[in-house]
């Protein structure tokens, strides 16, 4: 068995431009109705090597690697080929698992085709992982699909996929100055592309994106370039000195995550500029404020409303007045990524925090209503979060601002019309409040950092 050369090329180990096989390396030998296990026995370490198995006599075979255990012979196409969403970091190479080629052949040499295109990226930092991404989610990068040989040019077609990913991550030991190739389908992304790196030492995401379109080509190599932390193309508006670390772990799952907090509120634009700053009034599931302006001149805050009626429960997302019910989310549900504020105005890995993550912050720090700069003050691991009160929006009206603090969960309440927020005044501080989802509250973004066990 042969491979095809190119400005990568592919399998198993890459040595500078040429790729060599490796030990143990396992493809399907498909004909008639039959798919057989075939495994490296020679020639490793090569770009020619000789493969052992059973099969039958047939007049023509079609081989696919990796193995593909449930691919079957359709024709003169495969099915049931994947292409896996989640590939292992290799330095200086790529994951053999993801590099996909194809054969056919009348006598018992086979020719392999690269069916893949590779992404290329050098990342200056140590990372954790590294996540392609279609930038309008609606380009297939990833899934479970056909490939037919097409006279040695070989094919993936992933638009019958009954598991579709417009996302291909790359997980492991990251290596700073190490290049990295990610194997994907030949495609266009028409909306352009984002790549994001999660840095190993703060577990913080710098992500970059490209507006322009791309083209992925089979057996071709796309080299994205080199990043760098410091680098002026990151797109995530929050810098390391506008997040707060106290310290405070939670649990999901069988999984521990460190849960760092913005330092300033939620805009319409980003962050506030400094932590004293009320930010903007979201309702909950609201993605932008209802109002265009704010006229603080006088005691009575008034607005400029894009909505008439402000804050009120016909405005309110996913609210059906004609059934007087909401037709989105239930008790206990978590706010998702489209329907949150914080992830769709700071991108990233941002979100609104939980109840459970409030309940967290109430529980394991120092906490005292600061009377000059009108809030409360949260201590721990020498760090301080403070949280403005900025009172909330009722209808048309601003209400008890600097003198209350509302923040919304990200959490719906026991009764679907309301969710869960920290409330706070000069004397009481509540983790676990709840009230209609209309009302316009500031938001306080966070982040999680997956931790081990020996990290906490």
């Amino acid at each position: 068995a042969t491979q095809e050369g190119n400005e990568a090329s592919t399998r198993a180990i890459l040595s500078g431009t040429n790729i060599h096989w490796e030990s143990d390396d396992k493809i399907s030998l498909l004909y008639n109705s039959e798919n057989k296990q075939f495994t490296l026995t020679d020639g490793a370490g090569s770009t020619s090597g000789k493969f052992s198995g059973e099969a039958g006599q047939s007049t023509s075979y079609t081989a696919v690697y990796p193995y593909q255990e449930n691919a079957s012979l359709s024709g003169n196409d495969v099915t049931n080929v994947t292409l896996p969403a989640t590939q292992t970091a290799t330095d200086n190479s790529f994951d053999k698992n993801a590099a996909l080629m194809m054969a056919q052949s009348n006598s018992n040499t086979l020719n392999f085709k690269n069916v893949v295109g590779y992404v290329k990226v050098k990342p200056t930092f140590n990372c954790t992982r590294i996540d392609l991404k279609a930038f309008d989610n609606s380009a297939v990068l990833a899934g479970t699909g056909t490939v037919s040989y097409n006279n040695g040019e070989p094919k993936l077609d992933l638009s019958n996929a009954e598991t579709k990913n417009d996302a291909i991550t790359l997980t492991g030991d990251i290596k700073a100055g190490n290049y990295y190739y990610i194997a994907v389908p030949p495609v266009t992304l028409k909306a352009g592309w984002t790549i994001e790196f999660t840095a190993k030492d703060n577990g913080k995401l710098y992500s970059r994106k490209g507006t322009n379109p791309i083209t992925f080509t089979r057996n071709k190599v796309t080299d994205l370039g080199e990043f760098a932390t410091t680098g002026d193309y990151w797109y995530d508006p929050v810098r390391a000195d506008q997040e707060v670390d106290l310290g405070l772990t939670i649990t999901i799952g069988t999984k521990n995550y460190k849960v760092i907090f913005a330092k300033s509120n939620l805009t319409k634009d980003g962050l506030a500029t400094n932590e004293y700053d009320y930010g903007d009034y979201f309702a909950w599931g609201a993605i932008k404020p209802w109002y265009t302006e704010i006229d603080k001149t006088s005691s009575s805050w008034t607005a400029t409303w894009e909505k008439s009626g402000g804050y009120s429960i016909t405005n309110a997302p996913f609210y059906n007045s004609s059934t007087d019910s909401y037709t989105k989310y239930t008790p206990g549900d978590a706010l998702e990524a489209s329907d949150d504020a914080a992830r769709q105005i700071l991108k990233g890995d941002w979100r609104i925090p939980t109840t459970e993550i409030w309940a967290a912050l109430v529980n394991n720090s120092t906490k005292v209503w600061d009377s000059t700069n009108k809030g409360y003050k949260f201590e721990n691991n020498d760090q301080t979060l403070f949280l403005p009160a900025a009172g909330n929006v009722w209808g048309t009206s601003f209400e008890k601002v600097g003198s209350s603090g509302r923040y919304w969960s990200g959490t719906t309440a026991s009764w679907n019309r309301t969710a869960y927020y920290l409330h706070f005044g000069d004397v009481n501080l509540n983790a676990q409040d709840s009230g209609s989802r209309n009302q316009g509250f500031p938001v306080r973004p966070v982040r999680l950092v997956e931790v081990s066990q020996s990290q906490q």
